[in-house]
């Protein structure tokens, strides 16, 4: 039994992927349990709709209170619609011993996402139904992270292990499993280049899909030009097989120093976009400029490669990353100096006057209690334009991280909660490709307050879920 509405967040899940979702011949579902009593509840699970065989990984974990494991939905004996049938009655008999989901009232919560965050870093489009159930018991900790770290195959604890089964962050919030429905076609971006005014685009699809409905969307853009856009439909497009997907090729003629802005959908629906352009002729002119004294910025990726430690390592990452901001068109004032150790790293101004007070750092995030420093010191700032009488500016607090995002997963919900956008390594590679075209920092500005109102968001939602179910 669903709360109201959840029924509809599942038929518009399956209707946002009816027109590809026989591509999903990989279907799994992994999911991390922790012993309540006589029964293992599900924390976090994830049933996820591949187009490919997934990466390897162990398929099952247990210890005396928690198990970890991944099945394929044919040894569970359903198909996607069956399991979710399933653990909607609150219980799922597995090979090795039964789950419960269980929910107040037997009623579950849902939600539907089209476009989750994970995918939207990475611009891809990911289809994510949430199922969600009741509170749980307090986990012992840190007994269960010891019990964890003492197994015959032993793992830092709860977290490491979650991220072992690809279930990402754990968040303190009731159960949930989600449905992850990942993208049917891409930019190879490894094979796609730019060279002068010659492009060679790739795109995959996954097998099994007609490759007349692939269509590649292209906008050209030259400063001071006319944008030009046309669209290639997949009937036209050279194509190739490979072991896990099929391969088109489409050779463009573009003017020189253009921006390639490549979309590629299926259906009419777009599946991932990316900016690509000749690292030879940026048409950006701050990097025209930077790059006259770091050639293809080889300077600006090895220091943020090799920002992995204190001390030089972390002001020269406070460097790259000013180095970058003003690259993409913001101005940055870098505050950290040996007389302003209690500064912010650097503020960043956008050109409609906004503001963003910027920590980085080459560790976890709540290290130093750095998080709490971070808001704290945006609040001090606000404080200030607003005795300054220009309260209409905003602030947006940023910190900025070396490490990749799976490293830091244990620290982002109490940075999401706080209102905080976080960039990571994957963060700062996508900002140095979109260093090649004309910047738009205003625009920049707003995708990240949108990121960050869409991060608060789930947790607003799912703090108010219990309001919605009836007592036990």
């Amino acid at each position: 039994m669903l709360l109201p509405a959840g029924q509809k967040f599942i038929d518009e899940f399956f209707a946002a992927i009816a027109h590809y979702e026989a591509a999903f011949q990989h279907v799994g579902f992994s999911y991390l349990a922790v012993k309540f009593g006589t029964r293992f509840e599900i924390l976090r699970g994830r049933i996820f709709l591949r187009t490919a065989p997934p990466p390897t990984a162990p398929s099952h974990f247990e210890s005396f209170h928690v198990r970890a494991g991944h099945y394929a939905l044919t040894d569970l004996g359903f198909d996607v619609r069956g399991l979710i049938d399933q653990l909607l009655t609150g219980s799922l008999k597995t090979p090795h011993g039964e789950l419960f989901f269980a929910a107040p009232g037997g009623r579950h919560g849902a939600s539907f996402q089209p476009f989750h965050p994970d995918g939207l870093l990475n611009q891809q489009r990911f289809n994510v139904l949430t199922l969600m159930a009741g509170e749980t018991e307090s986990i012992r900790q840190p007994e269960i992270d010891w019990e964890i770290k003492a197994a015959s195959r032993p793992y830092d604890g709860l977290q490491e292990l979650a991220n072992e089964f690809g279930l990402g962050q754990l968040v303190q919030r009731p159960p949930y499993v989600e449905v992850v429905a990942f993208n049917v076609a891409a930019i190879d971006l490894q094979k796609s280049k730019v060279a002068g005014t010659n492009a060679d685009i790739h795109v995959l699809l996954a097998k099994g899909l007609s490759r007349d409905r692939l269509t590649l969307g292209h906008r050209a853009y030259v400063p001071g030009s006319l944008i030009t856009r046309a669209v290639v439909s997949g009937a036209t497009i050279q194509w190739t097989e490979e072991d896990q997907a099929d391969r088109g090729q489409v050779p463009l003629q573009i003017p020189t120093a253009a921006a390639l802005n490549c979309t590629v959908s299926y259906e009419g629906i777009a599946q991932h976009h990316f900016c690509l352009g000749d690292p030879e002729r940026a048409q950006n002119p701050r990097r025209a400029v930077y790059e006259a004294f770091d050639p293809k910025l080889e300077t600006l990726r090895t220091t943020i490669a090799n920002a992995q430690g204190r001390g030089e390592d972390a002001r020269d990452l406070e460097s790259a990353v000013a180095w970058l901001l003003w690259m993409l068109g913001f101005s940055v004032a870098h505050l950290n100096t040996r007389r302003t150790r209690d500064a912010a790293d650097l503020l960043v101004t956008a050109p409609s006057g906004h503001f963003a007070i910027t920590e980085c750092t080459t560790g976890l995030l709540k290290a130093e209690n750095k998080l709490a420093l971070l808001h704290e010191r945006t609040e001090a700032a606000g404080r200030g334009l607003t005795a300054s009488n220009s309260a209409h500016l905003r602030l947006m607090p940023v910190m900025v991280t070396s490490k990749m995002r799976a490293d830091i997963t244990p620290d982002l919900e109490a940075a999401e909660k706080l209102g905080i956008l976080v960039m990571t390594r994957e963060s700062l590679e996508s900002a140095i490709n979109r260093t090649l075209v004309q910047p738009s920092p205003d625009q920049m500005y707003e995708e990240a307050e949108r990121t960050i109102r869409e991060a608060a968001a789930k947790y607003q939602a799912q703090e108010s879920l219990p309001l919605d179910l009836p007592s036990s």
